[in-house]
Formats: structure tokens, sequence, C-alpha cells
């Protein structure tokens, strides 16, 4: 089981600002969900989901396991909206998973240090 992914993101009130102290990371994982129109009620708790998601599939959880816990823990998203948020966070966090299928663990999964 992923737990440890617990955050509302997607049925949250819109709150769209760029905190002091964000990487650069950060900051363009934010303006990506911004672009994509996912909301979140703050900022850090978004970013601390996306970088866990990433934590998961460095472990070596399969993509569709990660997407379906974003998923079944933000109850405002749907599978599609998770799979759009687990994939930003990818691109910004640990793109080495980008292109990977999404029903298999990656091989030879190892933690990144992201």
């Amino acid at each position: 089981m992923l737990a440890g992914l617990v955050a509302v993101i997607g049925a949250a009130a819109p709150a769209h600002a760029d905190p002091a102290g964000n990487s650069a990371s950060d900051v363009s994982f934010l303006a990506a969900l911004n672009k994509a129109g996912i909301t979140y009620q703050s900022p850090a708790t978004a970013v601390g989901v996306g970088k866990r998601a990433c934590e998961l599939m460095d472990q070596g959880h399969p993509q569709v396991d990660v997407i379906h816990n974003v998923s079944s823990s933000n109850p405002g998203f749907t599978v599609d909206g998770a799979a759009q948020f687990t994939m930003i966070a990818a691109s910004a966090y640990c793109p080495q998973h980008l292109g990977q299928p999404v029903t298999e663990a990656p091989s030879g999964a190892t933690p990144t240090g992201s």
C-alpha cells in the first residue's frame, strides 16, 4: 500500500502564489500545475505530494499505483487528473520516470536523492 500521499489538491480553492524559498523546480512545478488548471490550497502541500510521488517511483512503485494513490487520496481528482499531476511532478522532480510504462515498475529503481 502506498501510504503517506494524502493531501487535498484537486478539490481545493485556487491558490497560485509562489512562496519564497521554493526551488526553481518547485516554481516550475507550481507553474505547470497552474497552466494545467490544477488547483491546490497550499503550494507547499502540492510540492510535497509531487515530491512524494517521485519518491514512490524512485522506490520502484509502478506509475499506475502512484497515480491511483494520488487519485484516491485526493477526492477532487479524477484518475486522469491524478495522472496529469503525477506526470507534471515527474517532469519537475524525477524526469527519469517519464516515458516509462505506467503499468510496470521501473527496472533497477533506486532512490535518486531528489
